[in-house]
């Protein structure tokens, strides 16, 4: 008698699925002096099982798109998406709309390529979203480029660190985590700025 996968009972399936589809190794972290992109590395994952049939497609693809982190791109944010090689950007907006977990590199020190509206409709209600905050050279810039994520709202869990003052990433990753439609206390830019 042949082995029918989808005829396995429903926990034990997603169980198989999560082995072959997860990321298990984090995402690498990057020196916030380092301004190269990140180096693509090899992922220990086997999408190909999606392919096997329809229903399976959909459950791995939630699983393949929703449990593992995606480094948006610095210039074009969720536009251009990619696990961890640029060369291999996500470009289905049906597979972006599976994605609920982001890492996006900011840069201080340029002008942004995208406006506050686009960040906070992209990344907000999002599970998790992680913002590592660089500049060339620490004092250069401003925080003008994190306009955007002071809009987001109702993210699960926020991580805002790098080249920025500690209680800016705070009181951030506290403005990201509040609730949708929630008015958050402005932050007040003090000699703190760059400290």
């Amino acid at each position: 008698m042949p082995f029918l996968f989808c005829e396995l009972p429903a926990e034990l399936r997603i169980t198989i699925l999560r082995l072959l589809l997860i990321h298990t190794t984090p995402i690498i972290a990057y020196s916030c002096n380092d301004l190269r992109a990140p180096q693509p590395f090899k992922l220990d994952i086997h999408p190909n099982i999606s392919l096997a049939s329809r229903a399976l497609h959909t459950e791995a693809n939630a699983i393949l798109y929703g449990e593992n982190t995606f480094q948006a791109h610095p210039t074009y944010l969720i536009s251009r998406s990619f696990a961890m090689n640029p060369l291999q950007s996500v470009f289905s907006s049906h597979c972006i709309s599976y994605i609920k977990k982001w890492h996006v590199r900011v840069r201080l020190d340029v002008d942004p390529y995208y406006s506050p509206t686009e960040v906070a409709q992209t990344f907000s209600n999002m599970h998790e979203l992680e913002v590592e905050v660089f500049r060339a050279s620490w004092g250069l810039g401003t925080y003008d480029a994190l306009e955007g994520f002071t809009k987001v709202r109702g993210v699960g869990k926020a991580k805002v660190h790098g080249s920025l003052a500690k209680k800016y990433a705070r009181w951030l990753e506290k403005a990201m985590m509040s609730l949708p439609g929630t008015e958050v206390e402005e932050w007040h830019h003090t000699a703190l700025l760059l400290a």
